[in-house]
């Protein structure tokens, strides 16, 4: 048996993925988690990569110099920038919009609130038009006997 090999205890060890779940699942080198700590939530965070992007920069950090290290770093802050601006732009239309529907909706319940109103005080009229028509017509008739006679002599 060779010295490196680990001795097998009947139970099968499944092989290690490299990812570490408190890290995203990114197998982040401990050296870059220690000095590099607010460049990994960028890469983290960043909209414009693929995990195995993300996964590249994090194992390539250690051997970058400075000046790309910093480099990086601006190029992720300003994309964070430039998305929040997005969103805020976004999130004003939105609500404009929102508010103009919202407007467009309230002058069309009014109107639908106005004709149904106005369809009931036609129904409304039309019902005293009869009644009042009833009225009028056991008037004028005599026999009707709507209206009592006064004896003939």
């Amino acid at each position: 048996m060779d010295p490196t090999t680990p001795p097998t205890t009947g139970t099968p060890v499944p092989p290690p993925t490299g990812q570490d779940p408190q890290n995203g699942g990114f197998n982040i080198p401990a050296v870059v988690l220690e000095k590099y700590s607010d460049l990994v939530e960028l890469i983290k965070k960043t909209e414009s990569m693929s995990n195995e992007e993300r996964e590249y920069w994090f194992q390539i950090l250690p051997i970058m110099t400075a000046d790309q290290i910093t480099r990086l770093k601006t190029i992720l802050q300003e994309e964070a920038t430039q998305l929040s601006k997005l969103d805020d732009q976004y999130q004003d239309e939105l609500t404009k919009l929102n508010k103009k529907h919202l407007e467009e909706w309230n002058v069309f319940q009014k109107k639908q609130d106005r004709q149904a109103l106005q369809a009931e005080e036609a129904s409304n009229e039309a019902v005293e038009t009869k009644a009042e028509e009833e009225i009028l017509k056991k008037l004028d008739d005599p026999n009707s006997g709507a209206v009592p006679q006064a004896p003939q002599a």
